[in-house]
């Protein structure tokens, strides 16, 4: 149906900011946020902060947890030390108890090296532009700020929320407790991921979990002491076998390993190696497969070789619940009034959203940009798809206040 004049004022508001969106995204891309580089998180906090705080919201700024001493820390950029823990959150959910409360989330880390040749956004070339972070996701904190803008400037009443970690890329294990517990204050997520395919909205994703598996041996001299030694490098390989058995695409089943550490000396016996890895799961039996198959190679305690695992679900899947797809149905009607195709999508890939709905918040995902070569450097976004995926979120939002669903 028709754009009635209310949503026609609001899609005329997000045109009119064509060329304002480009400028921003150039001045967010030009800020390096990947490997945890505190200078460019503290100047994205910044600027972003004060676009929210223009239209009334409260900042908030909470230290996140401990990352598991366990897992493989990303790189740091010797310019400045790690600061992806903090959560910056933007409250204007000031008005009263009536109404939806409706939760944006987005993170301002990329994965791009600070110190690496690939720094800004390009100039237009049929009708793309590349950019370190430009789709993932740089871009949807661009459409979510104009969105809200553009409501605010209209005057419309809205009870909104702003999340915003740094650590997103590398798993939101700082973050995760913070989010989850913003979730449980709002009704509706939605979460500013590139959107999927041809602009395609995530209803539903994989869970994710991150396991280490450690063998130790005994060391000693490969050539005249080989027949003493114990190594940890193939016990580690026969382990590493039976855990890659179970992977199975095709169900949505997989199990990734790498990257692998062991040994000091080709001449001698290496007496520990470490594999880090990866698990996606589509259901609860197949994380409970997960978990057997890493449980099965485990030792007891004074075994030769001895194995042990260390395991975390940091992402719990995230299913396409009624609820979520009642969220989804109003976007797909508004992209539908919109004349821009549309349409659902389930993702191996995991996000903040995985972490928010495990909180109980019904999130709608793939919101951001139209994108493409996510976290290589000739990643880029569809300059068009700025001022169309606002329209949608902005008119979504609209929707969502106007015309509540039922939770």
């Amino acid at each position: 149906m028709p754009l009635n004049n209310a949503e026609q004022k609001i899609a005329d508001g997000i045109a009119s900011r064509s060329a304002q969106m480009l400028m921003d995204l150039a001045h967010l891309v030009a800020i390096p946020t990947g490997h945890g580089y505190k200078k460019g998180l503290e100047e994205t906090r910044a600027w972003m902060s004060a676009r929210l705080s223009a239209m009334g919201a409260k900042i908030h700024r909470t230290a996140g947890g401990d990352r598991p001493d366990w897992l493989r820390e990303p790189c740091v950029d010797g310019a400045g030390e790690a600061d992806s823990s903090d959560i910056l959150f933007a409250d204007r959910l000031a008005g009263g108890v009536d109404g939806v409360a409706i939760l944006l989330c987005g993170h301002i880390d990329t994965v791009h090296d600070p110190a690496g040749t690939f720094q800004k956004l390009s100039d237009e070339q049929n009708g793309i532009r590349h950019g370190p972070g430009a789709a993932d996701m740089k871009g949807g904190l661009i459409v979510a700020l104009n969105a809200l803008e553009v409501l605010h400037a209209l005057g419309i009443s809205v009870r909104w929320s702003f999340a915003i970690n740094a650590d997103e890329e590398s798993g939101s294990f700082c973050s995760a407790h913070q989010l989850q517990l913003i979730a449980k204050k709002h009704d509706v997520g939605l979460v500013l991921e590139p959107a999927g395919g041809e602009g395609k909205f995530v209803v539903e994703r994989s869970g994710s979990a991150q396991f280490r598996i450690d063998a130790f041996g005994r060391a000693a001299h490969a050539g005249r002491d080989a027949a003493l030694g114990i190594s940890a490098v193939a016990a580690l390989c026969e382990a590493i076998s039976k855990v890659l058995s179970i992977s199975d695409p095709a169900v949505g089943r997989t199990m990734n390993i790498g990257p692998l550490e062991g040994g000091e000396a080709t001449n001698i016996v290496p007496d520990h190696a470490a594999a880090w890895g990866n698990a996606r799961y589509q259901s609860d039996e197949q994380r409970a497969e997960i978990d057997r198959a890493l449980a099965q190679i485990v030792t007891h305690d004074h075994a030769l070789p001895r194995i042990t695992v260390k395991t975390i679900h940091n992402r719990p899947r995230k299913p396409a619940t009624a609820q979520v797809m009642a969220i989804a149905q109003v976007a797909l009607a508004v992209a539908h009034d919109l004349s821009v195709p549309a349409g659902t999508l389930s993702t191996g890939g995991v996000s903040d959203a995985n972490v928010l709905q495990a909180a109980g918040l019904p999130c709608l995902d793939g919101l951001g940009v139209r994108g493409g070569n996510l976290h290589r450097t000739d990643e880029f976004v569809v300059s068009a798809s700025l001022v169309e995926r606002a329209t949608i979120l902005a008119l979504l939002i609209n929707r969502l206040v106007s015309r509540p669903f039922v939770t």
